[in-house]
């Protein structure tokens, strides 16, 4: 049986308006959707971006570190010491007087140049292993410098450091070692030479007890 116009328009009018709102519901989800989707879109970008140049920044700031230096001025660990000699001779900031400041430690085949220093260095310590290089040491003067100048100015050119401790800082790779101890001296190190002679050292300290142990029985 066919509606009555005044229904069969009511109805349509109704039917229009379900699905006016279904489309108006899904239009509104899709718009949320979609901007949900561009939101985090455009935060994955950004964080993408932010990621980017946080790794360039940090390259940068490491590749413009500088390595681990073995040299002090011209003076290189390795050297022998007739060549320390004669740069320290010409070098302003040492007063070495020659020959009389070389002395012979008790290892064999070890020896160490001692010098006097000018203005900001107090004395200088080059010590030699089989006429070789393996250490330069320098204690600094505190009326002319102090320790976290130094410190400050180590950490900024080669990098937080390898460790440290209230009594020292320290920045090594697989070769070098630069120290700094206080109250105030800097220390270069040839790692691998020095690791060995401090390995002989010891050796001869336990050789030196045995043997005072063996002195002592005599009696």
């Amino acid at each position: 049986m066919p509606l009555h116009p005044h229904y069969h328009g009511f109805y349509l009018a109704s039917l229009q308006a379900r699905i006016l709102a279904v489309l108006r519901k899904f239009a509104d989800r899709y718009y949320r959707m979609t901007f949900y989707r561009r939101s985090v879109s455009i935060l994955l970008v950004l964080f993408m971006v932010n990621l980017t140049v946080a790794a360039q920044v940090v390259e940068e700031e490491f590749t413009s570190l500088l390595a681990i230096p073995r040299s002090y001025r011209d003076i290189e660990l390795g050297m022998n010491p007739e060549m320390v000699k004669s740069l320290l001779k010409e070098d302003g900031w040492f007063d070495y007087r020659g020959d009389a400041d070389l002395s012979l430690l008790e290892r064999p085949r070890a020896a160490v140049i001692e010098t006097k220093g000018s203005l900001f260095i107090a004395r200088g310590y080059f010590q030699f292993e089989e006429d070789e290089l393996i250490s330069i040491v320098l204690e600094l003067d505190e009326r002319n410098i102090d320790w976290f100048t130094l410190f400050t100015t180590l950490e900024d050119r080669y990098g937080t450091p390898t460790d440290m401790n209230p009594e020292k800082a320290w920045w090594e790779d697989e070769n070098t070692r630069l120290a700094l101890e206080r109250p105030l001296t800097v220390k270069y190190l040839d790692l691998g030479v020095f690791d060995a002679a401090v390995a002989e050292q010891t050796n001869r300290a336990a050789w030196r007890a045995e043997e005072r142990a063996k002195f002592l029985d005599e009696f």
